[in-house]
């Protein structure tokens, strides 16, 4: 009864007292029932808030975890995209060369010689934007002791219609090869015609040029002009001082229809030395003040995949400046016109090719009364070549070259070749009359590579 009274809660007035005792005594043992439950129940609920602290400790500390984890991977990711954006190229140039005597062709004489044209270079490209580069162009040089030189070092952006603009050091546009100077394997020849491509001493310039082509369905038209200043270091002129070319306006247009091309540019700047020497002398000379240079260049070619043929033709001068006759350098270089013409055809991975150079100094008549500088800077010749390119693999290529170089002119023309010219420099100022050489040849090969 007790029980049913305590479970079921009926009859509870009228069977009070029979019913407390065993009420109290459930009420103990309800009491001795409920306690461990309750303990149970606080154990696990204590269980479980510790366990939720140590889970939220847990996850907190896996949190931080993946945030390091995320942040190492975001700096992969943003080193990696760097890499991407970076485009590394070079160019080497093994080559060696002798000549017939010591006329002085392209820097070769007598004694085989792999210093003259051998050379390395690197060239780096940084996609800052889709539209915006940096670009560097290092290059090494055997017969300068392998100094480095930065050809290129320019920043470029194309705006939304088209325009390029660059600025920094850049490549004065003289020639149709002139943005392949430096890498021979993108030349058919071993070498430039010097008649043409050795004319103009500076090479690179700071300032900043515009780029702008306009495309036709099978034709393109470029445009570029430009302006800076350049300079040449003493150790790289031949006068024993810095040359400063001041004031540099130039402008260039390329038209390309299928396979052929046409090509003008032009140049001015002005010419500043300090102390100026008779080159490979001490003799001095006049120094450049003021004196106004320019330069034209034509040039057209064709090449079909098969045929090549090239030809350009430039005519550079150069005034003497000063405020008058006694201060003028007037006859400190030379006024040269000079052109050539080069055929090739490629057979497969063969390609022979032949070239006529000329070069002729135009103002002979202002070094008349200077004999010095008449045997430095008077000069004529003209140059035949024939040679051959062996494409090994598609980035690497054999060449091998031989040049005859003639028609000095009068007796004891030097043909402006540099070694003609320090021997009959030696010759007027022991006052002798030893024969210099009225012509020469010259044999050389070279491996070019790019990667």
């Amino acid at each position: 009864m007790s029980k049913q009274i305590a479970i079921d809660g009926s009859n509870t007035i009228s069977k009070t007292v029979s019913t407390v005792r065993p009420i109290r005594l459930l009420t103990r043992q309800s009491t001795r029932l409920t306690t461990p439950a309750a303990t149970l129940s606080l154990a696990v609920c204590i269980s479980a808030a510790l366990s939720s602290s140590y889970a939220s400790a847990e996850q907190l500390r896996r949190v931080q975890l993946l945030e390091e984890q995320v942040s190492v991977l975001e700096e992969q990711q943003a080193e990696t995209n760097r890499v991407n954006n970076v485009t590394v190229n070079g160019f080497f140039t093994l080559s060696a060369g002798m000549a017939s005597n010591d006329a002085g062709y392209a820097g070769y004489d007598k004694t085989l010689d792999y210093v003259p044209e051998t050379k390395v270079g690197l060239q780096a490209s940084f996609e800052v934007t889709e539209s915006t580069f940096l670009v560097a162009q290092l290059v090494s040089r055997a017969e300068q002791h392998w100094r480095p030189e930065m050809e290129w070092a320019f920043l470029s952006h194309t705006f939304d219609n088209d325009l390029t603009v660059r600025a920094g050091r850049l490549r004065v546009p003289l020639y149709m090869y002139s943005d392949y100077l430096e890498v021979n394997f993108a030349q058919p020849w071993l070498r430039p015609p010097e008649e043409v491509y050795a004319v103009v001493p500076v090479s690179s310039y700071e300032g900043i040029d515009f780029v702008y082509t306009i495309p036709f369905d099978e034709a393109e038209w470029q445009f570029q002009a430009y302006t800076g200043v350049g300079s040449d270091p003493d150790e790289e002129t031949d006068f024993g001082t810095d040359v400063e070319y001041d004031d540099v306006i130039g402008f260039a247009s390329t038209f390309s229809y299928n396979s052929f091309s046409v090509r003008a540019s032009y140049v001015m700047t002005t010419l500043n030395s300090g102390d100026a020497t008779v080159p490979g002398t001490a003799i001095p000379l006049v120094n450049f003040t003021d004196a106004d240079t320019s330069f034209i260049g034509l040039g057209a070619s064709y090449d079909d995949g098969d045929l090549l043929v090239v030809a350009e033709w430039t005519k550079s001068q150069v005034d003497g400046g000063g405020p008058d006759a006694a201060s003028s350098a007037e006859g400190n270089w030379q006024d040269v016109d000079s052109a050539y013409v080069s055929v090739a055809y490629r057979f497969g991975n063969i390609t022979p090719y032949m070239t006529y150079a000329m070069m002729d100094t135009t103002d002979d008549d202002e070094r008349v009364l200077n004999p010095v500088n008449q045997i430095v800077f008077d000069a004529q010749r003209s140059t035949y070549s024939a040679g051959l390119r062996y494409d090994i693999n598609a980035n690497m290529a054999l060449k091998f070259d031989i040049t005859y170089s003639g028609n000095f002119g009068s007796s004891g023309a030097t043909g402006g070749l540099s070694d003609n010219i320090v021997n009959q420099l030696g010759n007027v100022l022991a006052n002798q009359s030893n024969v210099i050489e009225d012509d020469t040849m010259v044999y050389t090969t070279s491996l070019n590579m790019v990667f």
